[in-house]
């Protein structure tokens, strides 16, 4: 242990002994043989408000013992930042809290956590997961750390109007800095991510698309085309900002079926259209949208959401919405969806050598064999998934890349053919896998 440490606990000692005991054994734990350097705020809070009342958690005048004890170590230490902590009001209200139930200390310490100001607030660009990979820890850590040393020099204020616009102004500076070699904290947590989301064990069809993992990493930006990809999609949230009338059992009004239909010139059987039923096109939008959940039903009239104002008027927040929808999914329909997009990006552009494909394999067929070899089964009878089985999961996104124009050719799912991603298409697919790759893990 360092010397002003020891000294600084002799002192302690000689006022009292046992509070030296107790605030050497709660340094010792907090610190984890650190030098006292590594400290940090999040550290200390985290520390009281968790850690203490957990291992104290039938002790409630030992918890606060330990607190105080740890409070008048700092302050021996010159930490005195950190004895505010110990010996604040709001250490006390939380210990207080955990006595009433560990679920009411747990509350308590959250909003007590995020009213600091040290903890890294979630980012469109980055949202922190709950099980966190080491270069997420070392990111998150170090982002707590500079938040810390922001509000001390007084460049933030987390009682201020305004502290949340300027710690995640902050943070994003911080976490997209370039080191030495060029890459940010950003880019070492996606890249941690990605190599863990591909080799998931329980997502072995994932290994097929290790080619792809640089492009995976980096994902893909909106294309310049965007706009007239995402015509249809914002056509029928035009629709919906008026108010889209339903029939009884929830379909689009007849009338604005026909009305798409002519304006983009979709075909349907019979024609012209009786229903939403009866327009593929439609029905893929729909179904996403809803799933974005940028409409919603209102008794019988479809409406937007303020999510679906939100992307309504953003080019750039429409095509990320729609790829990262297209895999929010799980088991099977992911892992058949995955699969396409993954086979689509391989065939563009055109391969030649040994990673060369067969133009006119039939797709679906490919993305069975895939599955079936990575262990999926059917999960009606736990066979290995036939070839209609495959189609039937995958025509929603099928429906989609082709309404928005992102592959070239038609029917994509029903024979051998040349559909290859148009570069709008690729940019698609890039990001929906990226999207998914970079999401946050969760405890499982």
């Amino acid at each position: 242990m360092q010397e002003t440490v020891a000294s600084a606990l002799a002192q302690l000692a000689r006022l009292d002994t046992r509070a030296a005991q107790v605030a050497e054994s709660a340094l010792g734990s907090l610190a984890a043989g650190q030098k006292l350097e590594a400290l940090t705020q999040q550290g200390v809070q985290e520390f009281c408000w968790y850690v203490l009342p957990v291992r104290f958690a039938n002790h409630a005048n030992e918890r606060l013992f330990a607190v105080q004890s740890l409070g008048r170590l700092f302050s021996l230490l010159d930490l005195d930042r950190y004895a505010r902590i110990c010996s604040s009001e709001t250490t006390r209200e939380i210990l207080q809290a955990y006595s009433a139930s560990h679920d009411t200390g747990l509350a308590a310490y959250r909003k007590a956590m995020r009213a600091s100001g040290v903890e890294p607030p979630d980012l469109p660009e980055m949202t922190w997961g709950t099980v966190l990979g080491n270069a997420e820890i070392e990111a998150y850590e170090a982002t707590s750390a500079s938040l810390e040393l922001a509000i001390a020099v007084g460049d933030g204020d987390p009682q201020a109007p305004g502290w949340r616009t300027v710690q995640e102004r902050h943070a994003r500076s911080f976490l997209t800095q370039p080191d030495a070699r060029g890459r940010s904290r950003l880019d070492l947590v996606r890249e941690e991510r990605v190599h863990n989301w591909l080799s998931s064990p329980s997502h072995p069809h994932r290994q097929r698309l290790r080619p792809l993992l640089g492009q995976i990493i980096s994902g893909a930006e909106t294309p310049h085309d965007a706009a007239t990809a995402l015509a249809p999609a914002r056509r029928l949230l035009d629709y919906a900002e008026e108010g889209i009338g339903l029939t009884q059992i929830g379909y689009i009004s007849p009338t604005v079926v026909r009305e798409l239909c002519v304006e983009f010139d979709w075909s349907s059987a019979p024609s012209p259209p009786r229903s939403e039923t009866d327009v593929v096109q439609l029905i893929a939008l729909h179904k996403l949208l809803r799933t974005m959940r940028a409409v919603r039903h209102s008794g019988r009239r479809m409406v937007l959401t303020r999510r679906g104002r939100q992307l309504h008027g953003d080019t750039n927040a429409l095509w990320r919405g729609l790829a990262e929808s297209v895999l929010d999914t799980d088991g099977f329909a992911q892992a058949a969806t995955e699969t396409l997009l993954g086979l689509l990006l391989m065939r563009f552009p055109k391969a030649t050598g040994s990673h060369a494909r067969d133009e006119d394999v039939n797709i679906a067929e490919e993305a069975r064999v895939v599955l079936a070899e990575s262990g999926w089964t059917d999960d009606g009878n736990g066979s290995a998934p036939d070839t209609q089985h495959v189609r039937s999961v995958l025509i929603t996104t099928t429906w989609l890349l082709e309404t928005l124009g992102l592959v070239v050719g038609h029917d994509l799912l029903e024979g051998g053919g040349s559909y290859q991603l148009t570069k709008a298409g690729r940019a698609f697919a890039l990001l929906a896998i990226h999207l998914s790759a970079t999401a946050p893990a969760a405890a499982i």
